[in-house]
């Protein structure tokens, strides 16, 4: 795929994922009062825990849809990778959101156990049921778009989380206007908390990974290393660094050791093309070092006027 394609094909995704964002933030704001007032009027925990859920799922929406839209933004000479790291801080934040959240219904879900509170069933289920469809609606919606980027990843793995609460929350009420089971309502909402937090995980790891600027997990180092070095004109590489900007943007450097310095030019535009073909990586830093680069005694002595040792 030529630049131009690839430049075009990111930009139809973008405005792809901007709409669905837009479309699954909306649909959730409505829902989350209609939830919360709910929660409030039936006194159940279940559904308070899920309309909290989604009150965190708009939250993470709407940082998800900024950080969308400021990673259109061009680089300036303060920020030359442009915004693309904004993502990653939007995805981790998403995720200890969620964390957050899951100790607060741990909390709660522990005051209840004990002494269940009475509920207003049928109300609750209905309400629920709605949340469902919503929910679900949501994670349709982004579905296609959450393997292009982290941020709507984090964005999705929220409305599916949610989804799970939801029906939890049906489960519960379920339970209580058959059964009686009053303490279903706090264990459904223990059950929520314990799906976000394993649901959360993945996604904070990667996150801490990319700020960590650890090598992405679909390339070996190895592998690079040997792919480099099998070059005929490669004596052998070293310093070799692979690290993430944002989503599906990554970077290189390395250092190179020819023995003929006749074959600088050549051989950096060739090592280049390898890296972009065998494994997509675009945004190169090569550094080759002739015959005689590591004796000191070689490099002249350079001194710029005012910068003199």
């Amino acid at each position: 795929m030529s630049h131009s394609q690839t430049a075009q094909a990111h930009q139809h995704r973008f405005q792809s994922s901007t709409w669905r964002l837009s479309l699954a933030f909306w649909t959730q704001c409505l829902f989350f009062v209609v939830e919360l007032v709910g929660g409030i009027l039936t006194n159940s925990l279940a559904l308070l825990a899920d309309a909290g859920h989604m009150f965190s799922d708009v939250g993470a929406l709407g940082l998800s849809y900024l950080a969308l839209r400021w990673t259109a933004k061009p680089p300036t000479s303060q920020k030359t990778y442009g915004y693309h790291r904004l993502e990653i801080l939007v995805a981790l934040l998403n995720g200890l959101t969620l964390w957050a959240m899951a100790a607060y219904i741990f909390y709660e879900a522990y005051g209840r156990i004990f002494q269940p509170p009475q509920i207003n069933t049928v109300p609750m289920i209905i309400i629920a049921s709605l949340g469902l469809a919503i929910n679900l609606f949501g994670v349709y919606i982004l579905h296609p778009a959450k393997e292009h980027n982290l941020n709507l990843r984090s964005a999705f793995l929220h409305l599916l989380a949610d989804s799970l609460g939801s029906l939890a929350a049906i489960a519960a009420g379920v339970a209580i206007l058959f059964k009686g089971w009053y303490w279903f309502d706090p264990l459904a909402g223990g059950v929520i908390a314990v799906m976000i937090v394993l649901g959360s995980w993945q996604l904070l790891r990667e996150a801490t990974d990319i700020l960590m600027e650890a090598t992405p997990k679909h390339i070996d180092l190895e592998e690079v290393s040997g792919v480099l070095e099998a070059h005929p004109l490669v004596d052998k590489v070293h310093d070799l660094h692979i690290w993430t900007i944002g989503s599906g943007i990554y970077a290189l450097s390395v250092h190179v050791n020819i023995s003929n310095n006749e074959d600088r030019d050549c051989l950096t535009w060739e090592l280049e093309e390898l890296l972009r073909h065998r494994f997509g990586l675009e945004h190169n830093t090569i550094q080759i070092e002739g015959p005689g680069f590591h004796d000191p005694r070689a490099c002249p002595l350079i001194r710029l006027e005012g910068h003199s040792h």
